[in-house]
């Protein structure tokens, strides 16, 4: 993929919740005997931004640690193990208001409304039964990622794996048939561990990514459903909703401006301002209560869009550095070398 075409607005905006990145930890540590921390480290991602449950992690800094992970551990199941792992602290409020929902539909309903409170890597649409080409008793939960880079089928993999085995598993049924499907081919790992998670019922190479289940299993009980609590969580879950349209999605604004204007040299604050239709003094003064500044931006936007280029081999460094707005090459790699530990070069030869 040419390097002009990463310069998207999607890519500035996507991100995972550091509570889920947080709470999966400990299984992959486990599973595979390593200490995560310096992986984390050279991923770009720090122990203080965890420490935010609220934290949203820039989507290539998300990739770069999973990629990190498969390359120590080789192990192309490694979405499996993190899907494996979910559970309620996971999702923060959403995992505990579909933990208490009264049945599958409103658990679906409560993950579509929520869903960006936990990160934003891609998009869950609902097809009902008879309609998108599905049959008459059959319904679709579809999971929409955009991107495309190497590690991304593992990002898949985790989501559908942390439906199966956190929602579907709440339904109060002895053996609830679905069948998942994945638009990318079968790994090398073998078909048993994909059945120990999903079942016997997986497809391949289809045309979509998700989950296809019967319309009966929408109206059965869940096992945990507490319509007190349920309630309570679906209040704070639309507060937080509030807070993140008023307030985390000015930052992924102001990111959007600032990446476009990248290529161009540095961003001007007065410039992103009023492509935002406010004043650099408001601008300021809001990315401030966001727990973040204008040059705090810029250099986030810059180390993100760094990591993605930086995957691309055929892209020369001097066009990395002048695509992140440096006048010369040099000027890059001390900054990179400030966020990374190590220089360009050393982290793309790493990859």
């Amino acid at each position: 993929m040419p390097a002009s075409a990463l310069m998207s607005t999607d890519v500035s905006a996507a991100s995972l919740s550091a509570a889920y990145l947080n709470s999966i930890l400990p299984a992959i540590s486990s599973a595979y005997d390593l200490d995560v921390w310096p992986l984390l480290a050279q991923s770009g991602i720090s122990k203080e931004q965890l420490a935010q449950s609220d934290y949203l992690i820039p989507f290539y800094q998300v990739g770069a640690f999973f990629l990190s992970v498969f390359q120590e551990c080789m192990d192309e199941g490694v979405g499996l193990v993190v899907g494996g792992a979910v559970q309620a602290k996971s999702y923060q409020v959403l995992g505990y208001a579909i933990l208490s929902s009264q049945n599958l539909d409103e658990a679906i309903d409560r993950l579509i409304r929520y869903e960006k409170l936990v990160g934003q890597l891609g998009s869950t649409v609902f097809v009902p039964a008879g309609e998108g080409g599905n049959s008459a008793d059959i319904c679709k939960l579809v999971w929409q990622c955009p991107f495309d880079a190497v590690w991304v089928r593992f990002i898949k993999e985790a989501a559908i794996a942390g439906w199966v085995t956190y929602s579907l598993s709440q339904v109060q049924v002895e053996s609830a048939e679905f069948t998942v499907h994945f638009d990318h081919p079968a790994s090398s790992i073998p078909l048993e561990r994909y059945q120990k998670v999903f079942g016997d019922r997986i497809v391949f190479d289809s045309d979509w990514c998700g989950v296809s289940f019967d319309k009966a299993l929408l109206t059965l009980p869940f096992t945990q459903a507490d319509p007190g609590l349920n309630a309570m969580m679906d209040r704070q879950a639309a507060v937080l909703l509030k807070m993140f349209d008023s307030k985390l999605n000015l930052v992924n604004s102001a990111r959007e401006q600032i990446a476009s204007r990248l290529p161009s040299g540095d961003p001007v604050l007065d410039e992103v301002a009023e492509a935002l239709s406010l004043t650099a003094r408001a601008l300021q003064n809001r990315l401030k209560e966001s727990g973040t500044t204008f040059k705090g931006v810029v250099d986030d936007v810059r180390k993100q869009l760094s990591l993605s280029y930086l995957s691309e081999g055929d892209v020369p460094l001097i066009d990395v550095a002048f695509l992140l707005g440096f006048s010369e090459q040099s000027s890059f790699s001390r900054a990179f070398k400030r966020w990374m530990g190590k220089s360009p070069m050393e982290y793309r030869k790493m990859l």
